[in-house]
Parts: structure tokens; C-alpha cells; sequence
């Protein structure tokens, strides 16, 4: 019996990616990561890095599936390729859950952990646009707090 679930079970897809208004919630207090780095040239580059990641559940936008998401928030160094995206979403290979980047100005990121340290960001929303190479675009992204 144990090898009939087994096979049932891995018969479970992946829905697809919908394109619309996604919400979401952080899952307790993001760890992040801030550092300095020379990469090697030619021409060698001095780059900082700043990034936080947080747990959370995001919701569908039309059929209001609930699912796990890691959310990251990076400011843009010289070795980030240019795009105009608010960010980036795309699925884990071995599990159910969803990865979203979230590019930030440094301003931007102080005020966020500046948020996260006073547990006032709990909720935010996403716009996530069609499939582009191997990631969906986000287009527009904000989260709300209360002071």
C-alpha cells in the first residue's frame, strides 16, 4: 500500500504561474547579510552587498491558492544586469513553494530593516507579469505597515 501513495503522490504538479495581483505575508523576522567584495578584473571591481531574507505565504491572484515563499530583498550593485523589473519570481525545482527578489535603492533597504526591526511590516502585494526566459517578471511591488 505504501508504494500506491507514493506513486499517487508524485503525480502532484505544479499549478500553473498566474499573472495578476499576488499578496502576501512575512513569516516572522527576516536574516540578511551585508559584506564587501573585490572581484577580479579585468577591471577589478570593489562591490558591496546588502540583501535580508524572509519566510512568507503568498496568495494567488484568481484561484486563491495559499503557498510558501522565501522573499529577498537585494540593492542593485554594479554586477546586477540591467533590466527594468521591479523584481523576480520563479518556482523551486524540489519543492512547493515560491522565490521572489525584490530589488531595493539603498534608502529603500535601510527603511525596511529599519520596518522589520520594529515589527511593523507584516503584509505585501506583488504584480507578477508573463513568463520571461527561465523567471516572471515583477512589475510593481509595496507592503504595508502602521505606525
Amino acid at each position: 500500500m505504501a508504494k500506491r501513495v507514493k506513486a499517487e503522490l508524485s503525480k502532484i504538479g505544479w499549478p500553473e504561474v498566474e499573472v495578476g495581483h499576488w499578496s502576501g505575508e512575512f513569516a516572522k523576522r527576516p536574516s540578511g547579510s551585508i559584506g564587501h567584495h573585490v572581484q577580479p578584473g579585468p577591471p577589478t571591481k570593489s562591490v558591496e552587498f546588502t540583501y535580508l531574507i524572509v519566510g512568507a505565504a503568498v496568495l494567488t491572484p484568481q484561484t486563491k491558492l495559499r503557498w510558501p515563499a522565501v522573499v529577498s530583498f537585494w540593492v542593485r550593485t554594479p554586477f546586477t544586469p540591467e533590466r527594468v523589473e521591479a523584481g523576480f519570481m520563479f518556482k523551486s525545482d524540489n519543492m512547493p513553494s515560491f522565490n521572489l527578489g525584490l530589488e531595493v535603492t539603498r534608502p529603500q533597504f535601510t527603511e525596511t530593516v529599519w520596518l522589520f526591526g520594529e515589527k511593523l511590516l507584516s503584509n505585501f502585494h506583488f504584480t507578477v507579469a508573463q513568463r520571461r526566459d527561465n523567471h516572471w517578471p515583477i512589475t510593481s511591488w509595496g507592503a504595508t505597515f502602521e505606525l
